[in-house]
């Protein structure tokens, strides 16, 4: 044969032609399984506010509750107890030094729960909020 004769289709390697795949007649809602993946994004979620809970219960109980009722500074007691130490452990990655970030730590807690300024100590319930999420979800995607 010649240079200059075209390649015919049937000379060329065949390729592998992919078999279809059956899918499956999807379930109906009722009986739908939830997926691991969903769980755990269902999980995530609930830890995210569950720990958002916390600086919340702790500013309202401070400033409203415990006025009249002083046996429920221990509810805030615990709530920061939960609470300082995981935003201190996500300070110390961008403060660069522990005693920084239990330093942010002590401020923003204490100002959450002593300051009388309202839109102060709402701004620290705020960011305490957001960082107790942020964490709680990490951790439980990570577990």
């Amino acid at each position: 044969m010649s240079a200059n004769v075209a390649e015919l289709p049937f000379d060329r390697p065949r390729r592998k032609v992919a078999k279809p795949v059956e899918t499956k007649k999807p379930r109906s809602r009722s009986k739908q399984v939830i997926t691991k993946r969903q769980a755990m994004t269902i999980g995530t979620w609930c830890a995210a506010i569950a720990a958002s809970f916390l600086p919340v219960a702790a500013y309202v109980i401070a400033h409203v509750e415990a006025v009249e009722r002083p046996w429920m500074w221990v509810l805030v007691a615990a709530a920061l107890a939960y609470s300082a130490p995981t935003v201190a452990k996500w300070a110390t990655k961008w403060a660069g030094h522990p005693v920084k970030a239990w330093g942010f730590v002590v401020l923003l807690e204490g100002v959450m729960v002593f300051s009388q300024i309202k839109w102060l100590s709402i701004i620290a319930v705020g960011i305490l909020v957001a960082v107790n999420a942020y964490v709680a979800r990490v951790n439980a995607r990570n577990a």
